[in-house]
């Protein structure tokens, strides 16, 4: 029996190491390069990569080592995918010596890229000629081609970075990063805001004109949207967040036609009201800005009553259907089949408000509600009757495998009513 004992225990050791390697972020650790231009010396980039905050953020210091140049970047690095990170926008210098590189530093940006190799660099492309040349000649004349090796290297050339060791980058610096409160240094994260609501509505948009410019969304690593493409007109969805805190990643995939991405999305409650947007100085050119929602828990507080809309007892509840569902997560899409003429709709679930001055287009727009076990009541009312009474829409129920479609009519003495038993 004994001489059994001794393998066995061997065994379970490499598989408990095995399986402690495996827990291991992929991302944390130092990462190495060494680049040589033609007819110069060595250029080394060294990123070192903190533990991830909230499963997203991932602080970062970045170092680049030239002949005399040395320089060290605090860099804030946002979980997009599996195998992508955002760059943001944002380098702190922590030092720069003897010349600062600046601006430059915007064209390293896009995303970091996981291969079997290493990672990789996906920059997206800043066509400013202005951007290009600034600094060069800065501080003095005789660093100009140390500059424009650098330079080169961060806008144009490929760049790969291997695994060095797994050791996270640690640092007082990583806590104001992600949580920046107070701190006057921006990098990409919006500073926290507090809701009661177990869900909120976000609405996403183009502020400029449609250039095909699309747009990632994920909460706390889950992916909302991926690539969707954004216009003026914009698209409203609703995000059910988590007990404590919520990171939103807003992330721009392109730049479009028309450089940069100018997306946005607003949230909007009864107690809270705050824009998102790449317009903004500090995000032109940036990869993704972060939204910090934190979702207060108190079971004991008392939740006051939705107030009474006299929209729902004095005007008529229509039925339009009674359907029978066995998930909870129900997704509803509208639009107007007939002439866009400016209808809006408002809609309750179980006499709590889900969208209100909801406005009916010829574009379709999605909505996602969640149920209860039991009897639903959904209420479509409208708010006005456009240029063409009634107020008119089309609405497509999803709920798992069922798809039901059901034609909204409402005036201003008629609701629509819309029963759904939820079966768990």
């Amino acid at each position: 029996m004994y001489k059994f004992r001794a393998p066995i225990c061997i065994w379970l050791f490499i598989l408990c190491s095995l399986q402690a390697v495996g827990q291991e972020d992929k991302w944390t650790g130092t990462w190495h390069m060494d680049y040589t231009p033609t007819g110069s010396s060595k250029i080394t980039m060294e990123l070192q990569i903190s533990e991830p905050t909230n499963k997203m953020l991932y602080p970062a210091l970045l170092r680049i080592d030239y002949r005399t140049f040395s320089a060290s970047y605090e860099v804030l690095l946002c979980k997009k995918n599996d195998h992508e990170l955002g760059i943001g926008r944002n380098k702190y210098p922590i030092s720069e010596k003897p010349f600062r590189i600046g601006a430059w530093m915007l064209y390293l940006n896009g995303t970091l890229n996981l291969t079997p190799n290493g990672i990789t660099v996906d920059r997206m492309w800043i066509n400013s000629f202005e951007l290009y040349m600034q600094g060069l000649y800065d501080d003095d004349e005789i660093y100009g081609t140390m500059k424009d090796y650098l330079r080169e290297m961060l806008s144009k050339k490929p760049i790969l970075l291997k695994k060095k060791d797994n050791i996270a980058w640690k640092s007082p610096d990583t806590q104001r990063m992600v949580h920046p409160e107070g701190d006057s240094v921006y990098f990409g994260v919006y500073d926290k805001i507090t809701v009661s609501d177990s869900i909120i509505p976000i609405f996403i948009r183009d502020e400029d004109v449609d250039d095909k410019d699309t747009v990632t969304f994920v909460h706390n690593g889950k992916t909302l949207l991926n690539k969707e493409y954004i216009s003026p007109g914009g698209s409203l969805f609703q995000v059910k967040l988590d007990t404590g805190m919520n990171i939103l990643g807003f992330f721009a995939d392109n730049y479009g036609r028309l450089p940069p991405n100018t997306g946005s999305f607003k949230i909007r409650t009864d107690s809270v009201a705050a824009i998102y947007d790449f317009r903004d100085k500090s995000n032109f050119y940036a990869t993704f800005l972060v939204a910090q929602v934190y979702r207060k828990a108190n079971p004991r507080q008392q939740i006051p009553a939705t107030p009474v809309d006299n929209r729902v007892t004095e005007r008529r509840n229509s039925l339009l259907d009674q359907i029978t569902v066995n998930t909870g997560e129900v997704e509803l899409e509208l639009w107007d089949d007939a002439a866009e003429d400016g209808d809006s709709i408002s809609i309750r679930l179980n006499d709590k408000i889900v969208v209100s001055g909801f406005p009916v287009l010829k574009r379709k727009q999605k909505l996602a509600v969640t149920l209860q076990p039991g009897e639903n009541r959904m209420i479509l009312l409208a708010d006005n009757l456009g240029s063409i009474p009634p107020n008119t829409a089309v609405m497509k129920i999803t709920a798992g495998r069922i798809r039901k479609y059901v034609r909204v009519k409402t005036d201003l003495k008629q609701n629509n009513l819309l029963l759904i038993n939820y079966t768990p």
